[in-house]
């Protein structure tokens, strides 16, 4: 588990969409994940676990491209170990128009009592039992099931949800082999008041709910 006092690094990545390998990333979760192995020690080769301790986070944003306005695809990338995205595009070249890497301080902002902005996207589920007690998870559909989803996140997560705005969801399939997956995503952008930095903090360096590897449980944090 990832201790408490490594730093974090928080990447945003720019992504080429005319590259045939990038443009294929950006429609598969899963893809885009083993992609973004390739730039920590070991991790790009096959059956190599990430680096001791590490949690890789990671979603996908559209902002607006400066030059044209126009929306263009980014991506968040959380790790404790420190990336090397040259490494990732000397092996796949251009794949990445650019990215820049900073390294984030949690202290001063996760003190109990303070307000912070807040970005999530999640894969909003339950786990229920069928008529012959199986258990499976099952998405929730409704705005009202999701912000109660994340009002029991926050009170796991050493946060009260002050307000919340669902500004997209919806259902992302994406393969694994043969398998096929699919998740119920959501994305959250609001106010929250912390309540517990531990707690909190841990949240923000493990994410929340599940499929992290595909996209989801980064927790954004901003004044």
């Amino acid at each position: 588990m990832t201790t408490l006092t490594a730093p974090l690094h928080l990447s945003r990545l720019r992504l080429n969409e005319r590259h045939r390998h990038a443009s294929r990333d950006l429609s598969s979760p899963y893809a885009l994940h083993q992609t973004l192995r390739w730039a920590f020690p070991g991790a790009g080769h096959a059956d190599t676990p990430l680096p001791d301790g590490e949690r890789l986070l990671w979603r996908q944003d559209l902002t607006l491209d400066p030059q044209t306005g126009e929306p263009t695809p980014t991506l968040l990338v959380q790790s404790v170990t420190p990336p090397d995205w040259g490494a990732l595009n000397a092996r796949d070249p251009e794949y990445l128009t650019g990215w820049d890497v900073r390294t984030l301080d949690l202290t001063p902002a996760l003190t109990p009592g303070r307000v912070l902005h807040f970005r999530l996207h999640a894969n909003v589920t339950v786990r229920r039992q069928d008529e012959q007690g199986r258990s499976a998870r099952h998405g929730l559909h409704t705005p009202a099931e999701q912000l109660g989803w994340l009002d029991r996140q926050g009170s796991r997560a050493g946060f009260d949800v002050l307000g919340a705005d669902i500004t997209r969801a919806g259902r992302t399939r994406t393969r694994k082999g043969r398998q096929l997956i699919t998740l119920n995503t959501v994305t959250f952008e609001g106010a929250l008041q912390v309540t517990d930095a531990a707690a909190i903090e841990r949240a923000v360096r493990e994410g929340l709910g599940h499929a992290k590897s595909l996209g989801c449980g980064l927790l954004s944090l901003a004044p």
